[in-house]
C-alpha cells in the first residue's frame, strides 16, 4: 500500500487520472468514489464536463468540494477526445491513468499498474484487463480478455489486427504526449484506438496487464455500444494510419486487410442496428443494398420479400435471440 500522503496543490503527484464527463450525473460519483478509495493515494484527479446537459457539471463540483485532490474543468462539448487534451494540457502527474465517467478502479487498480512500470522499466504504456457490466449476456461479467493473469507486450502488428488489443483502463507516461502529441479529436469514438497505433508506430512500448482490475460499463446510449459508428471508425483509423506503414509491409498488409473487413461487416453491422432499434423499414433498406452490391438469388430473393412485407424480418431477429440466449 503507498503511504505517500495525498497530492496537495503545491507539490505534482505521481499520477494524474483523467476523466471527460458527458451526461454522467448518474455515474459520476461511484467513478470518483473509486479513484478516491485506491490504496496508492498520491494523485490527482482532473474531471472535464463536456458540455453536458444534465447535472453532470453540478455534481463534479459537489465531489471536488470533498477532496482537494480534484479538479473540475468545464468546456463546451467537444467529445471525449478534446476533453482528455484538455485535462493532459494541466496534468501535473508523471503519470495519466485514463477513466471514463462511468468506469470503475479496483483498490489496488493504480498500485498494480504502477508495480507493471517497475517491472517493465521500458514501458511507457500498460492498459488492464476490467469486468464488462452490463452489454447484455454476451459481456455482462465476463472479462475484457478471457485470459486473466500475467503481462504481455503488444506489437503494432497485432493493435492492426485486433482493435481491442488495449483496453480504455490504462495507464501511460505523460512525457509520451510530447512525442506523439495528444487524442486527435477527428476520431470522435476511436480516438483511443487511433493513440495507441501512434503510440505502437513511434516504437512505444505497450505491456498488457491480464489481471482483471477495473470495471468496464458498457451502456446502450454510450459511443462505443453504436456499432456501425464503431465499424466506421475503426475502418477510417486504419485508413488514416496507411500511409505511415510504407516501410512496414506485413503491418501495412493487416491493415488493409482488416480494412477490407471493416467495410464488408459494416452493412451487417447496419442490418444489426436496424433490427435492435425495431426498424424493419430500415433493416429491409440494408438488405436491398446488400443485394444489389453483392448478388445471389437468396439475398436478393430476401430483399424483395422485405421491402414490400419487411415485418418477418423482427420476427426472425427476435426468435434468434431468444434462442441464442435461452
Amino acid at each position: 500500500m503507498n503511504t505517500c500522503p495525498p497530492a496537495s496543490r503545491h507539490r505534482s503527484p505521481v499520477v494524474t487520472v483523467v476523466t471527460p464527463a458527458y451526461n454522467a450525473a448518474r455515474y459520476l460519483p461511484g467513478t470518483v468514489a473509486s479513484v478516491l478509495g485506491q490504496t496508492f493515494s498520491d494523485l490527482e484527479l482532473i474531471i472535464v464536463d463536456d458540455g453536458s446537459t444534465d447535472d453532470t457539471l453540478a455534481v463534479a463540483r459537489r465531489l471536488a468540494a470533498t477532496d482537494p485532490r480534484i479538479r473540475v474543468v468545464s468546456t463546451p462539448n467537444g467529445g471525449p477526445a478534446a476533453a482528455r487534451n484538455t485535462a493532459l494540457r494541466s496534468a501535473r502527474g508523471e503519470f495519466v491513468a485514463l477513466l471514463d465517467s462511468d468506469d470503475i478502479m479496483l483498490p489496488d487498480y493504480l498500485a498494480r499498474q504502477l508495480a507493471v512500470f517497475e517491472v517493465c522499466p521500458d514501458a511507457a504504456i500498460v492498459t488492464a484487463n476490467a469486468v464488462n457490466c452490463g452489454g447484455g449476456p454476451a459481456f455482462d461479467g465476463k472479462t475484457f480478455w478471457p485470459r486473466v493473469d500475467g503481462l504481455e507486450r503488444l506489437t503494432l502488428h497485432q493493435l492492426i489486427e485486433h482493435e481491442d488489443s488495449v483496453c480504455i483502463l490504462s495507464v501511460f507516461r505523460r512525457s509520451i504526449c510530447a512525442a506523439i502529441g495528444g487524442f486527435n479529436p477527428v476520431f470522435t469514438g476511436n480516438e483511443d484506438y487511433e493513440f495507441w497505433l501512434r503510440a505502437a508506430l513511434a516504437g512505444i512500448v505497450i505491456v498488457r496487464n491480464y489481471e482483471p482490475i477495473g470495471v468496464y460499463r458498457r451502456r446502450d446510449e454510450s459511443m462505443s455500444s453504436n456499432e456501425p459508428r464503431m465499424v466506421r471508425g475503426v475502418r477510417e483509423v486504419l485508413r488514416s494510419l496507411c500511409p505511415m506503414l510504407q516501410d512496414l509491409p506485413l503491418e501495412r498488409e493487416a491493415a488493409e486487410r482488416q480494412i477490407t473487413r471493416y467495410t464488408r461487416e459494416l452493412p451487417r453491422a447496419e442490418l444489426r442496428a436496424s433490427l435492435q432499434r425495431s426498424d424493419a423499414a430500415g433493416a429491409s433498406h440494408v438488405l436491398q443494398e446488400l443485394a444489389s452490391e453483392r448478388g445471389g438469388w437468396p439475398l436478393t430473393a430476401i430483399a424483395r420479400l422485405t421491402s414490400y412485407w419487411p415485418q418477418p424480418l423482427l420476427w426472425a431477429y427476435r426468435l434468434r435471440r431468444r434462442v441464442h440466449f435461452a
